[in-house]
């Protein structure tokens, strides 16, 4: 609060003296011009309606902001702090500070602000300024004429000719089609809207944003009617992916009813004037969150660091029913990924064994969470892990110590049947070498039964090594699928071979959909700060952080020491996304 005691100065003739007359000015902002609204009026038109303003800092002190010419101690200024003994000069005003009073220890702040008018009133002449013998009225060329002429030529060109550029678009470059005008010829037309400017966009009252540049030039391409603001089907033309605010339509509709995208987006106010944020209207409706949704899951928020749910996560519950959920954080959530991974055992400190290990440390590696993990494109979240690109590396899937470079590829228990089969099947060829007979270039039948025995005997053979292979695979502990995967057997028919199953892996790979966070801008930040894998025994382990670990660094809307201030917009937009996979009726599942 300023309170401002104001003497005006009078002086009844020519002599010194001067009578002082006092008046009280309170407010918040003191405004100084020539409108009838302004707390300190100056009624003089060589000042502007609002020329000045007297503000309180967050500090307490009084700073003065000029939009007009304001003079102190005659040097121009726009901004400056007020003191005892400025002389402040607005128009034909002179101000003198007598006293102030301000700064953090007051609560309000007093001003003692004396002023008196300098000359005589604007617009009256000089007793000795004489008439001028020099004139137009002798000449055709009179003031009147120069008049009418001027306000034609800003009627044709700042009415007439943008209302017409208005209501006629301009036609396709290199076309010489045009819209008929009453009286005008279709050529000319055509010629003054391919080889004008636009003259519609000389009524811009604004730079348009920078989102909106690339169309800036066209009033159409928002302003779908002229003459009328624009609909918000014309801002969905092009944002066909920005949702409602709310799921439920009936509650998005009755909580803001009546309000349009221009609401809170306004256009031609500056290169980043689209966007709007706002926490404040975040906490007036979610503090009291029930108020507004009796039937809502969500909890009241008003400030991160004082009140803020514990974070919610889009998970898989099971894989049998791959429908996305969004469950509360608790320690003793779980997520069914049907794997077997150990982070604790991977991230040993005396490493691991892999086949590609150097002699030297007896063929272990030390694994880093780098890794496995690798940023997606965005730099904003992982991409997830694949057997072929993080795994197999150290999980070979050799089945032959005769042929370890060739390996059975990743994937369904008829897939890897039959490259065992394979496998087996090139090396009976070495193994059991047939004679074989040709005439005239063409491959004929052995005549020999030395060869149809060894025919036979390397087919049994490829049979039972491929039995004693795939049911070391998935029937043992220690076997290359039965290490990862859970593996189910069903019974088997007579004379049938062994069916095998693998139960679908559902790792969830976006956990928080409706907030946003990037990996990026916390990589100074080691991994281990905020992921507990060092001590993660199972594969069903939540390695999310939850709202403690974040609460850490960051804190609310209030500046805590250190910590990062984070508002509402921080993580969260306004928007819904109209299609979003993790939100959908059903979750991709992904197959060993």
């Amino acid at each position: 609060m300023i309170r401002c005691k104001l003497v005006e100065q009078i002086h009844p003739d020519a002599t010194d003296l001067v009578a002082r007359v006092d008046r009280a000015v309170i407010g918040e902002i003191l405004s100084l011009g020539r409108a009838a609204s302004c707390k300190i009026y100056l009624p003089d038109p060589r000042v502007r309606l609002e020329h000045a303003t007297i503000r309180r800092s967050e500090d307490g002190s009084l700073y003065l902001d000029a939009a007009g010419p304001v003079f102190v101690n005659q040097r121009a200024e726009t901004t400056v702090r007020l003191a005892l003994g400025q002389k402040i000069t607005i128009g034909p005003y002179d101000f003198v500070i007598e006293a102030v009073q301000d700064g953090s220890a007051h609560a309000t702040a007093q001003l003692t602000l004396a002023y008196a008018l300098r000359d005589t009133a604007a617009g009256q002449a000089p007793k000795d300024q004489g008439r001028s013998d020099v004139g137009l009225r002798e000449s055709w060329i009179t003031r009147r004429r120069l008049a009418w002429f001027a306000s034609l030529l800003v009627l044709v060109f700042c009415a007439a000719l943008p209302i017409w550029h208005a209501y006629h678009p301009q036609p396709a470059q290199g076309s010489a089609a045009a819209p008929p005008v009453a009286g005008v010829p279709a050529q000319w037309a055509a010629w003054v809207l391919a080889r004008t400017t636009r003259l519609d966009t000389f009524w811009n009252p604004g730079p348009i944003s920078s989102a909106h540049q690339n169309f800036a030039q066209d009033c159409r391409s928002c302003h779908a009617k002229p003459f009328e603001r624009v609909a918000d089907a014309s801002c969905t033309h092009c944002h066909k992916r920005v949702g409602a605010h709310v799921a439920d339509t009936s509650i998005d509709q009755s909580t803001f009813q009546g309000q349009r995208c221009a609401s809170c987006h306004k256009d031609h106010q500056g290169p980043s004037s689209m966007r709007v944020v706002d926490a404040v209207g975040c906490v007036q409706c979610h503090s009291s969150i029930r108020s507004y949704s009796p039937k809502t899951l969500l909890g009241n928020v008003s400030d991160f660091a004082r009140e803020h749910p514990a974070f919610r996560l889009s998970i898989r519950q099971s894989a049998a029913q791959p429908v996305v959920q969004r469950v509360a954080q608790t320690p003793a959530l779980k997520e069914t990924t049907a794997l077997k991974f150990p982070h604790d055992l991977h991230l040993a400190k005396a490493g691991i064994k892999s086949p590609t290990g150097p002699a030297a440390t007896g063929g272990r590696v030390v694994l880093e969470c780098a890794g496995c993990h690798t940023l997606d494109a965005t730099a904003a979240r992982y991409e997830p892990v694949r057997m072929e690109k993080h795994c197999q590396g150290c999980h070979r899937l050799s089945v032959d110590p005769q042929a370890p470079e060739r390996q059975v590829p990743h994937g369904k228990p008829e897939v890897v049947r039959t490259a065992v089969r394979e496998i087996y099947a090139s090396l009976a060829v070495d193994r059991f070498p047939a004679n074989l007979v040709t005439v005239n270039t063409l491959l004929q039948r052995p005549a020999a039964q030395e060869t149809l025995g060894r025919s036979s005997s390397a087919a049994r053979w490829v049979q039972e090594q491929s039995a004693k292979t795939l049911f070391a695979m998935f029937e043992k502990p220690t076997g290359e699928c039965k290490t990862c995967h859970l593996i189910s057997r069903a019974a088997d028919g007579p004379g049938k071979e062994p069916n095998w199953s693998v139960a679908a892996v559902g790792a969830t790979n976006h956990w928080l959909p409706q907030s946003r966070f990037s990996h990026t801008q916390h990589q100074q930040a080691d991994c281990a700060s905020c992921h507990q894998a060092g001590r993660s025994r199972a594969a069903t382990d939540i390695l999310v952080p939850d709202i403690t670990i974040c609460q850490s660094c960051h804190t609310g809307a209030k500046p805590d020491g250190d910590k990062v201030v984070s508002r509402c917009e921080s993580c969260h937009g306004f928007h819904g996304k109209t299609q979003h996979p993790a939100f959908g009726k059903s979750a991709a599942v992904a197959k060993p």
